[in-house]
């Protein structure tokens, strides 16, 4: 098997660095990438309609040339996210970890994956993913195709297998096969296989929030105490508002040092003391870790991605590991200036809010939930067996015995999401 891997990599990275006729292309058995037979596509463009405050799903600048969006590449993307095969024993899917009913992650403190496996690291939502440029905590993928080819082989996640046998499985359904065929003219492939459940994440949207609604001239979508959190945050109120307080410090929270644009995030990484001992030991090297030999950076230690805070009270609780369980916990860590450690950022400084000040920058926050996107589970094709499987079994959490002694101790955990 290693041997029949090596050569197939080999053939594969021949036939992509040189010229070559069709019949030299990876033929049908290939499980990584094969040569599309046109004829049988069967599948067109779609245009996504984002809610009101998110840029547009553009082709190339937002969505990859390499993966336009189809109607047929989503909904096969839906179900491989749904579907708990995808995982070596069968019990875990995609969205175990990131349910869109728990605001498209998990509600735990760390992810929890198969077999009641604990992760280092709490599950970052999918929500509006398609506007980042890192993936994962770490920021190691650079494309929601190249992340979502990592938990289905991670052991503690979607169980110990390699991609070739997950791949190899899902060419036993019939029903896949044929929509393999339609939407991308091959077999299953690992190509595919990235690209349709890429294509379905890229519809995780959230918007038209009464913040968006704000900043479109509805100046009654925010009350007063969230109004003067905007302020605290970063955010000027509109000219044109009557509303307008004084005593209120533009981004006295300095919230948008890191929180900002559209999804209101820098798409950076910064260490701000989370997961740091008494001695400012850190639980977790963060970004420096996923960094290359000879591309690694000190400002890098104990760093991690800035989330976004759009739809923020639906992905408690907080932080890479977890450790805030409500936005007023968050906003305290804050307050106090972080966990002090010798990489800390230079913008994590103690804030000095008052009480009130405090409850108006959450109250903000709460302004930024988006409208709620139901999304309904989608019945996934009948296997050799002809037996369908539910996707909702998979939506429950596993429970192992060594979980919530392994929670709690989150030194002993440094790997994960």
């Amino acid at each position: 098997m290693a041997r029949k891997h090596l050569l197939g990599l080999l053939a594969l990275t021949a036939w992509a660095n040189s010229a070559i006729s069709a019949d030299q292309a990876p033929a049908s058995g290939n499980y990584q990438v094969q040569f599309p037979d046109v004829s049988k596509i069967q599948d067109q463009a779609v245009e996504v309609q984002v809610p009101k405050g998110l840029p547009l799903l553009t082709p190339n600048a937002v969505v990859p040339a390499s993966n336009p969006l189809t109607a047929g590449k989503i909904e096969l993307g839906k179900q491989l996210y749904f579907d708990p095969r995808v995982s070596a024993n069968g019990t875990v899917s995609c969205a175990t970890c990131h349910n869109p009913e728990k605001g498209w992650a998990d509600g735990q403190k760390l992810t929890i994956g198969i077999g009641g496996a604990v992760n280092g690291r709490n599950s970052p939502t999918v929500l509006n993913s398609v506007y980042s440029k890192n993936l994962f905590w770490d920021g190691r993928a650079a494309s929601l195709e190249a992340q979502s080819q990592g938990p289905p082989q991670a052991a503690t996640e979607m169980g110990k297998q390699t991609h070739e046998q997950i791949i190899d499985r899902l060419n036993t359904i019939p029903g896949y096969k044929a929509q393999f065929a339609k939407v991308f003219g091959t077999d299953v492939t690992l190509d595919g296989f990235a690209k349709a459940i890429a294509s379905f994440e890229r519809t995780a949207l959230s918007g038209n929030s009464p913040y968006d609604k704000y900043a479109t001239g509805d100046f009654k979508s925010l009350n007063e105490s969230a109004k003067r959190g905007m302020i605290l945050f970063g955010l000027r109120l509109d000219q044109e508002d009557e509303y307008q307080p004084e005593n209120v410090t533009l981004k006295k929270a300095n919230c948008t040092s890191c929180h900002l644009g559209t999804n209101f995030s820098d798409d950076q990484f910064h260490n701000l003391g989370v997961g740091a001992d008494k001695e400012g030991k850190l639980a977790d090297l963060g970004r420096w870790a996923a960094e290359a030999i000879g591309a690694k950076n000190t400002a890098s230690i104990g760093a991690f991605k800035t989330p976004t805070v759009r739809d923020v009270t639906r992905t408690a609780p907080y932080m890479h590991d977890g450790s805030e369980a409500t936005l007023e916990a968050v906003v305290e860590y804050y307050n106090k200036g972080g966990n002090a450690n010798p990489y800390l950022s230079k913008d994590i400084k103690p804030l000095n809010l008052t009480d009130q000040e405090k409850k108006d920058l959450v109250e903000f926050m709460k302004a930024l939930d988006g409208e709620l996107i139901p999304v309904a589970l989608p019945k996934l094709p009948a296997g050799p067996d002809g037996v369908s499987p539910d996707p909702r079994a998979a939506l429950e959490v596993p429970t192992a015995p060594k979980a919530a002694s392994l929670i709690s101790n989150p030194h002993a955990l440094i790997k994960g999401e």
